[in-house]
């Protein structure tokens, strides 16, 4: 095939989900992937990070188990381990693969780039092709961001990839970077058995991510408890003969680290796309466009590309907000509610609003702890808490959930929160007892003052 009603470039969240979304709609697409279909997410990211942090859950729980009279001695065959893994990524891997030959979509190994308004070049193995077509859709996704004085080598210096490819267990692992992957990765080690040291530029753990004070301080409690140093306000400056250099203030301190991971964040793939080929310059590594997703005629982008939240789920959205658009079906314009998850003992949820920041506006909210939750108590996990916040007129605009499954119970607050509901819908919605969601309806409770089990 020359010619193609569209050509999508990258197979990840954005751009196989867009390719999907468009062949159902029988428009004629062909996606050009360079590495495995799934992206980062699939191959490289989510899933092997959530399939670690599920394998090694039952490590995590040992001290709680070991009061309750059982015994959890971690005996770890990593190479079991990695070959779980993988056969996850792997399955995963062709289902994406036979879904879009279901829709019709042909997929195309190699890299692509612009070649001007409408083509794409491909370089393949040993071969180059150019495509022509009406739309070009980018959704190349992002890479780790280096640091000066740490260039990934695999070996003593990892990106999260090299982590998730367990070479070893560190007996020492400092981990640079107090976000979403230094922490998830943080504690997968730890379970396995290295003495982690996590450090972070920032006051705060998680930056940006709008965590709350009492949030901040029942995950800090908590990493804390498991062994894990952190080491906050602190930059990392450069290897060391025994670790790593690191600045606090106007002192320096050596951290010995067998394994250094750095996950200081994340950058989109812009170079050598074509961009400029059809008038298009990137603005700090992100490639702007309008709210159609449209960087230039007949050209756009879709995912960790165009910035934002660097979030899989984002991406996938945007990809299918696209295809409806590209396919001329109506498509809801407004800005999505995005909720963030994060994957550490206990998981962290957010969407919304930051309720501090509500709070301080003089909005309400309603706490919930978990040591009030009978389910919570039955599991041994009473670290963390609900939290909900309304604005004047009552209606939710935001929640937080530190604590078991957190990642799984944002869902109903990002439903209601979308939906425009407000305590009272809420509270009229009866819950299962007893479960973790009874949490978010005792703390929409709180904020109705009409408290249940918690004074």
């Amino acid at each position: 095939m020359d010619s193609a009603q569209v050509v999508v470039v990258g197979g990840g969240p954005a751009g196989y989900v867009c390719a999907r979304r468009l062949g159902q709609l029988n428009v004629d697409t062909v996606l050009i992937e360079q590495g495995k279909l799934g992206g980062v997410c699939l191959n490289e990211g989510c899933i092997p990070t959530k399939t670690l942090f599920a394998l090694t859950a039952v490590l995590g729980q040992a001290e709680a188990l070991a009061a309750s009279g059982i015994d959890v001695s971690p005996d770890v065959d990593l190479d079991k381990l990695r070959a779980r893994t993988a056969e996850v990524v792997d399955g995963l891997g062709q289902g994406v693969a036979k879904l879009l030959r279901a829709s019709g979509v042909e997929v195309v190994s190699g890299r692509g780039a612009l070649a001007g308004e409408g083509k794409v070049r491909i370089r393949g193995e040993g071969d180059t092709r150019t495509l022509s077509a009406d739309t070009v859709v980018l959704a190349t996704g992002s890479q780790p961001i280096e640091l000066p004085g740490l260039p990934f080598d695999g070996q003593r210096v990892w990106t999260s990839w090299d982590a998730l490819l367990l070479p070893r267990v560190p007996e020492r692992l400092v981990v640079v970077g107090g976000g979403v992957i230094g922490l998830e990765m943080a504690t997968v080690y730890r379970r396995l058995g290295s003495q982690i040291v996590i450090v972070e530029m920032t006051n705060e753990l998680l930056p940006g991510f709008g965590l709350s004070r009492r949030g901040q301080a029942l995950l800090r409690q908590a990493l804390t408890r498991q062994g894990m140093a952190i080491k906050l306000g602190a930059a990392a400056e450069g290897l060391t003969g025994a670790g790593v250099k690191v600045r606090t203030g106007e002192e320096t301190e050596e951290i010995e680290g067998d394994a250094v991971l750095v996950a200081v964040g994340r950058r989109p793939y812009p170079s050598d796309l074509g961009l400029e080929t059809v008038g298009v310059e990137p603005s700090k590594g992100f490639v702007t466009t309008d709210a159609s997703f449209q960087a230039a005629r007949g050209t756009y982008a879709i995912g960790d590309l165009r910035g934002g939240a660097l979030l899989a789920h984002k991406a996938s959205h945007e990809g299918l907000l696209l295809a409806d658009h590209l396919a001329g079906r109506p498509v809801d314009a407004s800005a999505p509610l995005i909720p963030q998850a994060v994957f550490t003992h206990p998981e962290v949820a957010l969407v919304g609003r930051p309720v501090d920041e509500v709070a301080k506006e003089g909005g309400k909210v309603g706490r919930f702890p978990l040591a009030a939750l009978g389910r919570a108590q039955a599991e041994g996990e009473p670290v963390g808490h609900f939290q909900v916040a309304s604005d004047a007129r009552g209606r939710l605009v935001g929640a937080e959930i530190v604590g078991p499954h957190a990642s799984d119970l944002i869902a109903e607050a990002t439903l209601a929160i979308q939906q425009g509901m407000d305590g009272e819908a809420v509270a009229a919605t009866v819950h299962a007892h007893p479960t973790f969601p009874e949490g978010l309806w005792e703390a929409v409770m709180v904020l109705l003052d009409r408290p249940l089990h918690t004074a």
